[in-house]
């Protein structure tokens, strides 16, 4: 339950505590006094979207501070769990700040917290009903969940299991519609890859030939000069022309100083390096002969490398890519005619799994289906015994299952097949019609909180908040709502903003919202009433004027006192 609540430069409010009590409470006053800057504020920390036009003008922060109580509500004490933060005393506070400039802060026992963990949290603690949120009765795409809320464990398991074969349905129909997507465009892929592969095939790209055979025809367009060259040097070294070779005239040296080695060491070193100069000449003219027989320009081979490197030259053009990435690009293409050859198996094996799946979800929606329309008729029981108490006593009240309209399927979703709309009949003879078109402002907030009743024996929500849910109601009808609400408060903390008297009456505790002028400023304050300020504030709601004074007194009185009666009668 909301324990307390600090207010801080929050529109009229400058600064704030409301001390909140168990069971049934309201909130009354003037109109424009600040009761829905109330409700705001206790929006604002429960982690709904911060409104900086909220922030009192002059100021430029916000503060709003919740002490809560969890001790009731374990599911709250695991989330905090999950971040490592633990209650004390089963308490724990909730900070909100909103400030003109810097950024918004949220805080969860004094850590910060994203605004997504907080309202994941308070979604946990408090329901809070706004003015115009009856009006979301009127779409009928929001009543299978207010139908499904009163389910029970058994009823959330099936619906768990309907939403996994939803999820395998659907993961198998989006591998089918590709497969069948991309099977519609493969005679023309098939046809385009086949005949690029024939072409790669033809051309057996190898990867590194490029490189290699410009090097080859580099060589080829100098080959007479090469040739020239190496046999200068060959005749140089090795003989063949009319001058003596390097060959013949270092072994002359060599022998010459050979036959003088014995007389002088110097002679004899010459001698050796002659020697060794010989011989690495020679080996020099064996290489230069190798050159001359292996480097011998071949015309033939020449033009062959030309129409080579002209072909592999053309295909780098036609696909954008060098001959290397050819060379790959080939061998995916090739993979990929084989997949799109295989084509026909893997799409039967697809439809086929693609019909077990749907199968699967069929089933488990059907058992969805059986186990809604049981829990639908326990909730129109439910909710016509609701409406009986509120003042609706021949109200029917009806959940139809709709079928499908004519020539179109029921698609699966993961709520299972069904599509739920609320009718009622609220007056004898009348025909059921769908709520939209039937119910008026005051029977819409009468049904809301009917459901709001119906749950709250087994809602772990603990507190709800109703904002002037009221509306469009008056007379003996206010008065059923009002005992309505205080059967909510036997099991929740019940915060209600109302302008009716009957409902004000019947409140555990009541707070009077008022509006003051002080130095020039407007403030709200809100007070907790004594008995004697409840008879006063009551009166003011049924309208008592200065002439009706005293029967005015007396008539709120015993309204209070009715009430008393009523809550320990019940």
């Amino acid at each position: 339950m909301l324990v307390s609540m600090t207010v801080r430069n929050i529109a009229l409010i400058e600064q704030l505590q409301i001390e909140f009590q168990k069971g049934m409470q309201v909130l009354s006053g003037e109109t424009g006094a600040g009761k829905s800057i109330i409700v705001d504020s206790i929006n604002l920390v429960l982690g709904e979207r911060a409104d900086r036009s909220l922030i009192r003008s002059g100021c430029d922060r916000a503060y709003v501070e919740a002490l809560v109580d969890i001790s009731d509500c374990p599911q709250a004490a695991a989330v905090l769990a999950e971040q490592q933060l633990e209650a004390e005393g089963g308490l724990i506070s909730i900070q909100r700040e909103i400030s003109t400039g810097e950024r918004n802060l949220c805080r969860v026992c004094g850590v910060i917290v994203p605004l997504a963990f907080l309202r994941h949290l308070t979604d946990l603690l408090v329901d809070v009903h706004g003015q115009h949120a009856h009006q979301s009765l009127l779409d009928a795409k929001n009543h299978m969940a207010f139908l499904d809320s009163f389910g029970d464990a058994a009823f959330g398991e099936q619906k768990r299991r309907v939403e996994e074969r939803y999820r395998q349905w659907r993961e198998s129909s989006s591998r089918f519609s590709a497969l069948r997507k991309e099977n519609e465009q493969r005679a023309q892929r098939q046809e385009y890859l086949e005949t690029r592969v024939r072409e790669l095939d033809a051309a057996q790209l190898v990867p590194g030939e490029t490189e290699r055979l410009t090097a080859e025809r580099a060589r080829f367009a100098s080959a007479e000069r090469i040739d020239g060259a190496v046999r200068t040097a060959y005749a140089a070294v090795m003989g063949g022309g009319r001058a003596a070779s390097a060959m013949d005239q270092l072994r002359d040296a060599m022998e010459a100083m050979r036959r003088i080695e014995e007389l002088d060491p110097r002679y004899k070193a010459l001698a050796d390096r002659l020697s060794s100069a010989f011989y690495e000449t020679e080996e020099m003219g064996i290489e230069l002969r190798d050159v001359l027989e292996n480097e011998s320009f071949d015309p033939e081979r020449n033009e062959a490398v030309q129409e080579r490197l002209d072909l592999i030259r053309r295909l780098e053009r036609r696909y954008g890519m060098s001959a290397d990435e050819l060379a790959a690009h080939h061998e995916e293409m090739k993979s990929e005619l084989n997949r799109l050859e295989g084509m026909e198996d893997r799409l039967r094996r697809a439809e086929a799994d693609y019909k077990e799946k749907l199968k699967a979800y069929r089933a488990e929606a059907a058992l969805l289906t059986q186990a809604r329309e049981a829990l639908a008729a326990r909730f129109e029981r439910l909710m016509e015994a609701q409406l009986r108490d509120l003042g609706m006593q021949s109200t029917r009240f009806a959940c139809v299952f709709e079928p499908p309209e004519p020539g179109r399927k029921r698609v699966p979703t993961p709520r299972g097949d069904d599509h739920v709309c609320f009718y009622i009949a609220p007056n004898p003879g009348e025909p059921l019609n769908p709520l939209d078109k039937t119910a008026s402002g005051g029977e819409l907030s009468r049904l809301m909180l009917a459901m709001k009743a119906a749950g709250a024996e087994h809602d772990g929500i603990p507190c709800m908040i109703f904002d002037e849910i009221d509306t469009g109601i008056s007379g003996h009808v206010a008065q059923a709502v009002a005992e309505k609400m205080a059967s909510i408060g036997r099991y929740h903390q019940v915060l209600c903003v109302t302008h009716l008297a009957q409902i004000a009456a019947m409140a555990d505790a009541q707070y009077l919202v008022q509006k003051q002028v002080s130095q020039g400023r407007t403030h709200t304050t809100v007070r907790l009433l004594d008995d004697e300020g409840r008879v006063e504030e009551v009166a003011r709601l049924i309208g008592v004027t200065e002439s009706q004074q005293e029967s005015g007194m007396a008539h709120a009185r015993a309204l209070l006192l009715a009430a008393q009666k009523w809550k320990k009668g019940t």
